[in-house]
């Protein structure tokens, strides 16, 4: 009974010694894209391969981690290793630049690379991010500095590259849609995408009513006013509502309306029990408005 005791406490003991067990440090800070952070973890009995998984693995989560969450991250991905850090935290450059840059409207980090240094930092307890960019035009290829500050005043600095990119709002498309037909919100879903100057992308649904395609776009496809042809909204010789108003006063009247007129363009009513003009510009469905 002794020696059967003995030999499982060899085996186990056995089993251990040859367990991948890895040591996160307790701030980690990603800078780059997809950084290797490998020579950031201490381990013992891991093989290259698992120490690389285990990177990838901490690539994917970000805030404060427990050793408990990260174990069961781990099993979940089949990978046989032993978190020896009872918490720690993942932070990533991207969310640092939008807490402490003032960064225009739009403009957000599309990548980072740190120059003559590692793609991430390993901080200490203690020790303070700060992200400066003095003469950012929050374009390609702009120079960040980042201190990081200890406690006791001492600081260190690092250079990173980091381009920028302007995000605009668009639509596109959820389904094919034939030429010559009116498109409604439901047919259409939000994007956000880069500005490109001169592309005339459609970010307004307010009157989207008031236009039809003039030519067949495929599912997926970006929505650009180019693509629109607005509708008469105004005949001629129909009768057409015309709003009169200004800062004080607004009234309302009828007349017919001498031409077509789509959204936006003005077009001449006329009252014949008044005989009276009317110069007004499209609204909506057979209706003008007249601003004093």
């Amino acid at each position: 009974m002794i020696l059967k005791l003995i030999c499982l406490l060899l085996i186990t003991a056995s089993t251990s010694s040859f367990a991948c067990e890895v040591e996160v440090p307790e701030r980690l800070v990603v800078i780059g894209d997809a950084p290797d952070l490998s020579g950031a973890l201490a381990h013992s009995g891991c093989s290259a391969e698992i120490i690389r998984e285990i990177s990838a693995t901490l690539l994917s989560v970000t805030g404060k981690v427990t050793k408990f969450h990260f174990d069961e991250l781990l099993r979940s991905r089949s990978i046989k290793a032993e978190l020896k850090t009872p918490l720690f935290s993942v932070e990533n450059l991207k969310h640092l630049i939008r807490e402490q840059l003032k960064l225009p409207s739009g403009v957000q980090l599309h990548s980072s690379s740190a120059i003559n240094h590692p793609d991430y930092l390993v901080l200490a307890a203690g020790e303070r991010l700060e992200v400066r960019c003095e003469s950012c035009s929050f374009g390609l290829r702009d120079t960040l500095k980042l201190f990081v500050n200890a406690p006791d005043g001492s600081w260190k600095g690092h250079l990173v590259s980091a381009d920028f990119r302007r995000l605009v709002k668009a639509y596109r498309l959820t389904e094919f849609r034939q030429a010559f037909g009116v498109l409604t919100p439901a047919d259409l879903t939000e994007a956000q995408v880069d500005a490109v100057p001169h592309t005339d992308l459609l970010s307004d649904l307010t009157h989207l009513g008031f236009f039809k395609l003039n030519k067949s776009l495929r599912s997926g496809e970006l929505v650009r006013l180019s693509d629109l042809t607005p509708l008469d909204l105004v005949k001629a010789g129909v009768t057409t509502e015309v709003v009169i108003e200004n800062s004080l006063i607004r009234l309302k009247t009828t007349g017919i309306s001498r031409s077509n007129g789509s959204f936006g363009e003005l077009v001449e009513v006329y009252h014949p029990q008044k005989n009276k003009k009317y110069q007004g510009k499209v609204v909506d469905i057979n209706k003008v408005l007249v601003e004093l």
